[in-house]
């Protein structure tokens, strides 16, 4: 699968590019969207590893139903966003899958209920600020796993 830059990618219905409009000051409604549960905002950095560009391969998808999920680059090289519309019984449409190569300029939040790989990063190991919903029920209230039968297997 080749993968479009992210910055050049239109990602509705899925996602929002994080930037600024025409250099000024911009207001991201989607980041700091409440949940449709009890809950609060919760703020981590995440320090994934490095995977081998060559053979990239994405054995899960997730998705946080009650909850939009930002990512915001602090290092990072490259980095792989892949997402996929959800089917009408939940399952991920593995058929429509959206795979993107972003890079440390790169700030993307994705919508509720869209189906995602986890964080993949290339390069070098990294440090990613991650914004979204925490539900007051925990963790497994709003983040579902999708374990795939067979990898995506991608390269850049």
């Amino acid at each position: 699968m080749s993968l479009p830059p992210l910055a050049s990618a239109d990602l509705s219905p899925f996602a929002t590019l994080v930037r600024a409009e025409g250099g000024k000051f911009t207001t991201i409604p989607q980041v700091l969207e409440p949940g449709d549960v009890p809950g609060q905002h919760a703020f981590a950095v995440l320090c994934p590893q490095p995977v081998d560009p060559q053979s990239i391969s994405i054995s899960f998808l997730e998705r946080h139903p009650h909850s939009t999920q930002t990512f915001v680059p602090l290092q990072v090289g490259r980095w792989i966003v892949l997402l996929a519309p959800t089917l009408p019984d939940g399952a991920p449409d593995l058929a429509n899958i959206r795979a993107f190569l972003a890079g440390p300029e790169d700030a993307v939040c994705i919508h509720r209920n869209v189906w995602h790989a986890g964080l993949t990063v290339l390069d070098r190991p990294a440090e990613v600020g991650m914004m979204m919903w925490r539900s007051a029920a925990g963790p497994a209230d709003d983040g579902i796993v999708f374990e795939l039968k067979a990898p995506i297997v991608l390269s850049v």
